[in-house]
């Protein structure tokens, strides 16, 4: 199935943007700034507008003599229409002062014309049945975010990126607390405990508590609420629903309790987060949701490893799925996971699996069953914090939450948390 139809473009806004890029230095930074080569329709403007940047990147004037000779370097001066095409072009605009509209109007234009050719090119390959459904999901996705670049940002404007002098010299940021003096927004949390230790109790404990807008360890605070999504990968709905009930029924009892602020997905079977079509479904339930932190456990049944590749590698791929989602939607991310077993009659309180996990996270939560102490666990670190919280030194059996918080004497709560 073809297409007749031209691609999108304006040949005189190409000829003027270019046109000016030769005869003003500011035309010419604005024409490197905001386009691509993949932005022009003709093959010759192309070749100019990689002349131009070539130039531009070494710090010398843009100016016909300079891209004729960039030209002739790359033996390129032919194809882009030799010496009198390029006086033209520098004839074809009398001032620069307009560089901005044809600018826009290429960038507006060219966009529009790489969607086309993207998406044109995806849809062929629906045809053939040798690409699965799954294919065509990853090819739509990278197109997707290849259009979100060319039409929401400045291609060569590099986010982040800056002399330390005036990093340094900014005004410090408010802290973005979703939890005040524990947790911020796109914060990476992971607890780790052995099984039955109540790691799981206390994801859904701070899940429903944010939402009714309670300090998860001091429900004497409020705080503002947040939205959380609960995802549980191991236990059947049955199960969460009667472990989440009386959760629920305290955080309704809450002024200003609102049903829309916490959410749930249960998939016993678990996901595979390296599988496009399980990486959409999550993405969906977070955007659905609307939320601001998502609960998630056990790691471990978030993908699945085989086919030879090396552990490093494979938790790895994952690692870098879930920051994809914390960067594209602000989330914090809090996840359980189980320890290894037992070795040598001692039971390390580290992710189960590769040491990708114990790199990753701001934060890194151990929790230990305290000997003669059946209803307490310590809270200890797998990994040093990156930050100064005020995270509790124990969780006790409390009442009306399942957990309470403890902080050891003279511990600057307060200071902390503000």
């Amino acid at each position: 199935m073809t297409d007749s139809r031209t691609l999108p473009h304006d040949t005189d806004a190409e000829k003027s943007a270019l046109g000016a890029a030769l005869i003003s230095p500011n035309a010419a930074n604005q024409v490197f700034t905001h386009l691509s080569a993949d932005h022009f329709f003709w093959p010759q403007h192309k070749l100019i507008y990689r002349a131009i940047v070539d130039i531009y990147r070494r710090g010398e004037p843009v100016e016909v003599l300079s891209v004729r000779a960039q030209l002739a370097k790359s033996k390129k001066l032919v194809e882009a229409g030799g010496d009198i095409y390029l006086t033209d072009l520098s004839a074809h605009v009398l001032t620069a002062t307009n560089v901005g509209y044809y600018v826009g109007r290429v960038r507006e234009l060219g966009t529009k014309a790489i969607a086309i050719e993207e998406l044109t090119r995806i849809a062929s390959q629906g045809y053939h049945d040798s690409v699965d459904s799954d294919e065509l999901l990853v090819a739509t996705e990278d197109a997707l975010a290849r259009f979100r670049l060319l039409s929401t940002s400045d291609e060569k404007t590099i986010e982040g990126f800056s002399t330390m002098g005036s990093f340094v010299d900014e005004t410090d940021e408010e802290h973005d607390w979703l939890v005040p003096g524990v947790l911020e927004r796109m914060d990476r949390v992971i607890v780790v405990a052995s099984e039955g230790a109540g790691k799981t109790t206390l994801a859904r404990q701070c899940a429903v508590m944010l939402a009714a807008g309670l300090h998860p360890f001091d429900p004497t605070e409020r705080i503002k609420p947040v939205r959380t999504l609960y995802i549980d990968l191991e236990n059947p709905p049955p199960l969460v629903r009667r472990k989440a009930r009386q959760l629920m029924n305290h955080g309704r009892r809450v002024e200003g309790w609102d049903e829309d602020r916490c959410w749930r997905w249960t998939r016993p079977g678990g996901i595979d987060l390296r599988k496009p079509h399980d990486q959409h479904l999550v993405e969906r339930v977070i955007v659905e949701s609307r939320c601001e932190v998502v609960f998630c456990g056990p790691l471990y049944k978030a993908f699945a490893e085989g086919g030879g590749e090396k552990a490093e590698q494979v938790n790895g791929q994952v690692a870098r799925i879930l920051d994809t989602f914390r960067a594209r939607y602000g989330i914090a991310l809090w996840l359980e996971t189980h320890a290894p077993m037992e070795q040598n009659g001692q039971r390390s309180l580290r992710p189960m699996g590769s040491g990708v996990w114990l790199r990753w996270p701001e934060f890194g939560l151990a929790l230990r069953r305290k000997p003669g102490e059946p209803k307490a666990v310590t809270v200890e670190r797998f990994r040093g914090d990156r930050d100064e919280r005020a995270w509790p030194h124990k969780l006790k059996y409390g009442t009306p939450w399942p957990w309470e918080a403890v902080y050891d004497d003279g511990f600057p709560i307060e200071e902390a948390r503000h």
